[in-house]
């Protein structure tokens, strides 16, 4: 009997370890799509293309190895599974923001607080659902998040017709509440920097806009760097602080800094300080380029 035990939990620990890889490589993948300058088609492409590669993997590797009990069972289309698709949702749900996206900063706050009335109602249409998976509660997860099981409820709205063999009745409507609260904080984030843009622009002394048109995540980069080498206040000052300062030179919103360093740190296919790398490489060519043997600077100066 221990045996069993020992080996159902062996593959309960299998399930769980190749999903959490798979899904921090797929994140990966997003963040590498959000760094990447291009046009929002591209990075909307990629993150959909990687999510529906990952589902497939996913969907054989629950084919080949079947869930132990019906708590694991819950437990992936409760908690895993609609991570995966929720990357998805927001990447094509952003998507659609910023292609509509008005050219007129004024008309451009006013869209951002439609989209918002537009989330806040479809959290209100599923009031009920939401209300479940805010709470965290449990009482309806054998009926919401095993497979074959059909609810006869009226607040369960109608989904779209999805694989019987890899759904549940509400994986499908967890995915797009965790998608549409993240939406909803982007959304927040660029209505509040919108508007501190539209009150007042930075500009130099010879009152020349500066605002940052690199990745903002190489911002982001730079200011964690600046902050762990302690070169403000010697070192007595918020890593917040900085970010509202850097925000305020540049006219970027850095207010996701926490989000995007999360990023930064699952980086595989590159330096994980890609950007501080290539400044590194910059100021030393930079160097190298000044203090390179010009004949006719050296002769000019050998004639004096």
């Amino acid at each position: 009997m221990n045996g069993l035990r020992q080996d159902l939990l062996n593959l309960n620990f299998m399930l769980r370890k190749f999903s959490e890889d798979l899904l921090r490589e797929v994140e990966g993948q997003a963040a590498l799509a959000e760094e990447k300058k291009g046009d929002a088609l591209k990075r909307m492409t990629a993150v959909a293309g990687a999510v529906r590669a990952a589902l497939k993997e996913l969907r054989k590797y629950v084919e080949t190895h079947p869930f132990t009990d019906e708590g694991e069972e819950i437990w992936f289309f409760r908690e895993m599974k609609p991570r995966f698709y929720a990357l998805k949702v927001y990447a094509i749900e952003r998507y659609t923001i910023e292609i509509n996206l008005p050219a007129d900063l004024q008309e451009r706050v006013k869209y951002y607080k439609e989209q918002l009335q537009y989330i806040s109602r479809f959290f209100t249409q599923h009031a009920f659902t939401y209300q479940y998976y805010k709470l965290g509660a449990r009482e309806l997860d054998r009926l919401y998040f095993i497979r074959g099981v059909e609810v006869q409820h009226i607040l369960l709205p109608e989904v779209p017709e999805l694989d019987p063999a890899f759904s549940t009745s509400c994986d499908y409507l967890f995915s797009k509440f965790m998608a549409y609260e993240q939406l909803q904080s982007y959304l927040l984030e660029q209505l509040s920097f919108g508007q501190s843009e539209a009150a007042a622009p930075p500009v130099s002394k010879k009152g020349r806009q500066t605002k940052w048109t690199g990745d903002t995540c190489n911002l982001i980069e730079m200011v964690y760097g600046i902050y762990e080498t302690k070169q403000v206040n010697n070192g007595d000052v918020d890593l917040s602080d900085l970010m509202d300062v850097f925000e305020q030179c540049f006219g970027v919103n850095l207010s996701r800094y926490f989000r995007r360093f999360t990023e930064i740190k699952r980086r595989k296919a590159m330096s994980k300080t890609r950007f501080l790398d290539e400044m590194r490489e910059a100021v030393n060519k930079r160097i190298d380029d000044g203090d390179a043997y010009r004949p006719d600077l050296n002769k000019r100066f050998s004639s004096y």
